[in-house]
């Protein structure tokens, strides 16, 4: 194929349709209209005389030869991205610019506060927006650039992101200090199943590490409530004698009693995830090298 007369645009267009499998969701994250998508789909299959992408109840689904194609337009795309960013600059102190972080409630209150504070002072004109995407939706939306950024424990493989580890806690029960079992320093795994739990989590069908481990174990506990938001975990914690299993930083800064739980359970390890196209791109970098250091301060101050 000859390039001299090709729009390498189209190749940029083959990039969103391939993440979106949606020509209108393509247009929304181009810039442009749903014809125009369409038009620039017209003529990549002129291009490689292929229909590339078939139309199914399912969304626009990739053939073969765009299977083939993915992987080295990606490529492609990434090393002219990086050559423009690598001879651009990023001056935290004069620009403007925002992040998109997709991040759980407990690590938004452990992160936001004190990257907030930092970038106040270093970076007036950077914003944050902090947002929570679904875990399945996680390697599309980075790819999409929908958000720059995701902390999550290290369930992703896709070999597109790039990822650290930030940050890693253990897990420990929580009582107010009024229980009856406040005056233990231990308690017996017996002890663990009598009592009422609280269950944080959006999603009803998913089992968490302390659910996993008592199953491993043939066992199940009581949960007598679920809800979607640790932030009103310590005011059922002070009016009830219901127990949370959660990380001990949970309990930074409140007057509670923990306990070291009777069996084990696998600790909270968090990852930073982000789309490996950014990898040598300044500001991302930036924005990493300050979360990976607020990670750092906050794991040293528990």
């Amino acid at each position: 194929m000859n390039l001299s007369d090709k729009d390498l645009n189209l190749f940029v267009v083959f990039d969103v349709i391939y993440t979106e499998r949606n020509l209108t969701k393509a247009g929304e994250v181009l810039g442009i209209t749903q014809p125009a998508v369409s038009n620039a789909l017209s003529r990549l299959r002129e291009n490689f005389n292929d229909e590339l992408f078939i139309r199914t109840s399912k969304g626009m689904a990739p053939t073969p030869v765009a299977e083939n194609m993915v992987k080295d337009i990606r490529q492609a795309l990434d090393l002219i991205r990086n050559s423009i960013t690598e001879s651009e600059s990023f001056t935290p102190k004069t620009a403007n610019a925002t992040f998109r972080i997709s991040i759980g409630d407990t690590s938004e209150y452990r992160l936001l506060p004190e990257l907030i504070k930092h970038i106040s002072k270093s970076a007036p004109g950077v914003d944050v927006q902090s947002y929570l995407t679904p875990r399945h939706e996680t390697p599309k939306e980075l790819a999409a650039g929908n958000i720059d950024f995701a902390i999550d424990p290290p369930i992703h493989t896709d070999p597109s992101l790039s990822h650290e580890k930030i940050y890693e806690d253990q897990y420990v029960l929580v009582i107010n200090k009024k229980h009856p079992f406040a005056k233990k320093k231990k308690i017996t795994l017996d002890d663990y199943l009598s009592l009422s739990h609280i269950h944080i989590s959006k999603d009803q069908q998913v089992l968490g590490h302390v659910d996993t481990a008592l199953n491993k174990l043939g066992l199940t506990r009581r949960i007598a409530l679920r809800a979607q938001h640790f932030l009103v975990a310590p005011y059922i914690l002070e009016k009830s004698e219901l127990a949370i299993t959660t990380i001990k930083s949970f309990t930074k800064g409140r007057d509670f009693k923990i306990l070291p739980l009777p069996f084990e359970v696998n600790p909270l390890v968090l990852h930073l995830y982000w789309h490996s196209n950014k990898d040598q791109d300044p500001s991302s970098k930036w924005m990493r090298e300050l979360i990976l250091s607020t990670y750092g301060k906050i794991q040293g101050k528990r």
